[in-house]
């Protein structure tokens, strides 16, 4: 396996797409439950493709470029899971592919090679959920594209490939915002390449901020820059940070990657016959991994899919650790132990084979049925922080996220925003109020024409619904 991907042939790119297939495909069989974000990305883009639009008719904390691929994949591929799974499939294998071009292209290690793909791809998969069309994953693929044009620069020493570096860092912010903390990476980069002036420096957030720029004039000629501001950059501040996952359940996920990166980076700091260029971007992929962390930290909550951040440092040392062994023997069995750990905690783990005494890394972000869900109707809308009640449903009005719609519901006793509110509700009638907190029955009561039209009724699991009179 070793000796097959260290030869630089592009047809061994067909072989990376072959490959993802047969990793993927066992998951994209199964029935294996939506992750309850799957169900809030769905629900977004089937309401995005009715011709509601972003921030200004769907209250909602998804960065913009995500909500858009969203739409653009219900409005035209019909927006199922399966869809979301071919999307990020393709993404996947394009981030495998530029990752391994652009570390050849910048001369990151000994030789030429199809290693640097090959474990990135392998290592895309160590959790089954990087295989959903997840915002972090959207992200990452205009990281990477900023990433290409840092290690260009450093050859060619251009402003293009400075302003360029600002551009994408700033599409992948609009893709899934903490983001912008790689923007603070690329500085630090493009300062480590001995850019030869402060002013040649800013030229990379110049390029931040004429993306940011662009879209929030947009924003502003549409009349949703503060709805904007308010779900989307102000949630960051505003929102309690939700572990989704317990760090715990993390590590069963990222133990073995996280030795994998030690092994590598010890190996290869321990070598010194590297040149300054090469020494240069091992120090960028470590500032990566410490900007990753970050982000993290930026984010509203943290779960298992944000971990895919991750994947381009584990992938650049671990293929110098590879490179470096001279037996092949032995690094064919490394490369081999490699694969078949990180598959098999994948594997096991998305089909729960893994002890009872192990807590799942994925318990309480996988969706849960819910009981009577097919009586509710189609049009469903939720006072409350569970998407499971939108699962197969469309929703009514915008009010999909609870975090952001309970700001304007707290501001109900304002004459505007009750307008607003029953407005939103005569346009778009739900089926079906599912009131998780007591708070559907409050905003009711200010809108006594709309709640003549329900009836309460009580679920077994004490969940009160109001259910629209036919």
């Amino acid at each position: 396996m070793l000796s097959f991907f260290k030869i630089n042939d592009p047809l061994r790119v067909i072989f990376i797409f072959i490959l993802l297939v047969i990793i993927r495909l066992p998951i994209w069989l199964s029935d294996i439950p939506l992750l309850t974000e799957e169900i809030h990305w769905l629900t977004l883009g089937a309401k995005l493709a009715e011709g509601k639009a972003m921030y200004r008719d769907v209250w909602d904390n998804v960065a913009p470029l995500s909500a858009g691929i969203y739409w653009f994949a219900a409005k035209f591929l019909g927006g199922s899971r399966a869809v979301y799974f071919a999307i990020a499939a393709f993404l996947t294998s394009i981030q495998s592919i530029m990752f391994n071009s652009m570390m050849n292209r910048s001369e990151a290690y000994k030789q030429k090679t199809f290693i640097p793909g090959f474990i990135y791809l392998i290592a895309s998969n160590f959790s089954f959920d990087f295989m959903t069309l997840s915002p972090t994953l959207i992200s990452l693929t205009f990281l990477l594209i900023g990433l290409r044009s840092l290690l260009r620069m450093e050859r060619t020493d251009t402003e293009q490939s400075i302003l360029n570096t600002g551009v994408f860092f700033g599409l992948a912010a609009l893709a899934y915002l903490p983001s912008f903390s790689f923007l603070l990476m690329g500085i630090f980069a493009l300062a480590t390449f001995r850019v030869s002036s402060f002013q040649r420096l800013l030229l990379a957030l110049i390029g931040f901020s004429l993306v940011w720029g662009a879209y929030l004039v947009f924003l502003f000629y549409n009349q949703a820059l503060e709805s904007f501001i308010q779900a989307s950059i102000m949630s960051i501040g505003w929102n309690d940070h939700d572990f989704i996952q317990s760090w715990d359940q993390v590590l069963i996920l990222l133990g073995f990657p996280l030795l994998m990166f030690i092994f590598g980076s010890f190996r290869t700091f321990s070598y010194n016959a590297f040149i300054n260029s090469q020494q240069a971007i091992q120090q960028v992929m470590l500032i990566w991994v410490i900007t990753a962390l970050l982000s993290l930290f930026f984010s509203i909550y943290t779960t298992t899919f944000q971990l895919i951040l991750f994947v381009p440092a584990i992938a650049f040392f671990t293929a110098h650790e590879l490179l470096m062994i001279r037996k092949s023997l032995i690094g064919e069995i490394t490369i081999f132990f490699y694969t078949f750990t990180l598959l098999a905690i994948m594997y096991a783990t998305a089909f729960n084979f893994i002890p009872k005494k192990l807590t799942s890394p994925y318990e309480g972000a996988l969706s849960v049925e819910v009981n009577g869900l097919d009586e509710l109707g189609e049009r469903v809308i939720v006072f409350g922080d569970d998407f499971n009640y939108l699962k197969g449903k469309k929703l009514a009005t915008g009010y999909l996220n609870w975090e952001v719609s309970n700001r304007i519901f707290d501001r109900i006793d304002s004459y505007d925003e009750i307008r607003s509110i029953y407005n939103s509700f005569e346009e778009d009638m739900p089926d079906a109020i599912v009131d998780l907190n007591g708070k559907g029955a409050h905003v009711l009561s200010y809108l006594s024409i709309i709640k003549q039209q329900y009836k309460e009724i009580t679920t077994e699991n004490d969940v009160i619904i109001y259910k629209r009179i036919k």
